[in-house]
Formats: C-alpha cells, structure tokens, sequence
C-alpha cells in the first residue's frame, strides 16, 4: 500500500513540473566580458533569485548559462543551479533569450522617439523665424 502512495506523489510531481512557472528576468549588464552578450538575475516565481545567468551567441544561436562553481579539488567547473525537468530548462531559457531581445531592441526604440522630437522642435523652430 505505501508503494502506491509514492507513486501517487511522483505523479502529482511530475503534473506540478510542467506548469508555467512565472520568471522575472532582469537584465543586468551588456557586454560585461569577452564571449558573453549580457548578465541576467533572474526571479523565480517571487521564490528565490538566480543571479548571474549568461546570454552567449554560439553556432546555434543565443545560449543561456547558469552560474558556474569552481571546484576545490578537481580545479573543475559545476553549475550552481541546475534543473531536475528539461522542460522547465526550457521555459527558463525561453524568458531569458525574450527578455534580453527585448532589452536590445528597447535601446534602439528610445533613440528613435527623441529624434522625432528634435525634428518636431526643429521645424517649429524654422517656422518662427521666418
């Protein structure tokens, strides 16, 4: 009888992993070094922050890094946070690359608006002195 309990959690568990999980992603730096686009905090589900997420181009396009650890002895690198479901690695992914598109677009839009403005000026500036 417990044995069917189990299985009856792995299952509820396995329903609550493929859940939309709301993320927040922050981008938190531009070009901070050599082979990485940006940085990124990135709140999950108001739970808990993983901060210094990596956006990388590569041969298959934008790639998202999870924070890396240094390991004592083996002088080897492991990622600090890892997920247990491949597709919540996704949807993580997914916010991440959405969030810094959006964040590279957002630049160029805000310098066209204030062009727009000063061309306004501009030529409401011309008509009063003639």
């Amino acid at each position: 009888m417990p044995r069917n309990a189990a299985t009856q959690e792995n299952t509820n568990n396995t329903e609550n992993m493929e859940q939309q999980v709301p993320f927040k992603v922050t981008i938190t730096e531009h070009n901070p070094e050599r082979g990485v686009l940006a940085n990124a905090d990135v709140n999950v589900a108001g739970i808990m922050t993983i901060r210094n997420v990596k956006i990388k181009q590569d041969d298959y396009g934008l790639t998202v890094t999870m924070p890396r650890t240094k390991m004592p002895h083996t002088e080897q690198y492991k990622d600090s946070v890892y997920f247990a479901d491949k597709s919540m690695k996704q949807q993580f992914d997914m916010a991440v690359e959405t969030a810094y598109q959006e964040s590279v677009l957002t630049p160029v839009l805000d310098q066209d608006e204030p062009e727009e403005g000063m061309e306004q000026e501009e030529s409401a500036g011309m008509s009063m002195g003639m």
